[in-house]
């Protein structure tokens, strides 16, 4: 059995819930063009595909809609000027960050998401500010599913890849780990796509809910 020395973290839907903050954002710009507002529910599985992904779900876009382009960059604005407002903690993670100190044990953050957004999260939810590294999508010129993102957590950690965890909920999350040689706990909690099984993406483990990292961690 593997000592675990350090567990990774992915940021949106892991971490925090950021859906209510993103539909609250897509809907502003829906409803500036008068269209129908979305539901947070049916905006979920979009969120793992980032503001395009989530701009192609709401104004009903193909990928390659020239006006996508155009959209985007209000999203962004849009999500800046409302960032943290409301987003939360997933329930019983806060819990978990502080069993994993208690532990002794090293964690960090590694997202796809941009450092300026990634930043202010942070420091908005001071838990999260305990993070011994922060890696966010644009930290290094690759992000996941490369495996260089974990791989220099790991090291900043000072800890073996193998001997880390690496928590997500994309099936990008699971390719980096593999390719990273770390063990994959996907949280099924998490924004999965429609069309997506994670149960047939072979993780190592699967998470109903924060509460589970403990024993995860334990065993």
């Amino acid at each position: 059995m593997t000592t675990t020395a350090a567990v990774l973290f992915d940021l949106d839907g892991t971490l925090l819930d950021t859906a209510p903050e993103f539909t609250h954002c897509l809907n502003l710009m829906l409803k500036e063009e008068s269209r129908d507002p979305v539901s947070l529910e049916a905006l979920r599985p979009s969120i793992s595909f980032g503001a395009k992904g989530m701009l192609r779900f709401g104004f009903n876009l193909s990928e390659e809609d020239p006006y996508l382009e155009k959209l985007v960059p209000r999203f962004l604005d849009v999500y800046q000027y409302h960032l943290g407002q409301l987003t939360h903690f997933f329930p019983g993670m806060e819990q978990i960050l502080h069993f994993i100190s208690q532990q002794r044990l090293s964690w960090g953050i590694v997202t796809n998401k941009h450092l300026h957004f990634t930043s202010a999260l942070v420091e908005r939810f001071t838990t999260l500010q305990e993070a011994q590294c922060i890696i966010a999508g644009d930290s290094l010129p690759f992000s996941k599913p490369s495996p260089e993102p974990l791989l220099h957590a790991a090291q900043m950690l000072k800890a073996k890849p193998e001997s880390c965890w690496y928590i997500g909920d994309a099936k990008t999350d699971l390719e980096a780990s593999r390719k990273a040689n770390m063990r994959c706990a996907i949280a099924n909690y998490g924004y999965i796509p429609l069309n997506e099984d994670p149960m047939s993406w072979d993780a190592d483990r699967y998470l109903a809910s924060p509460s589970e990292i403990e024993q995860l961690l334990l065993a």
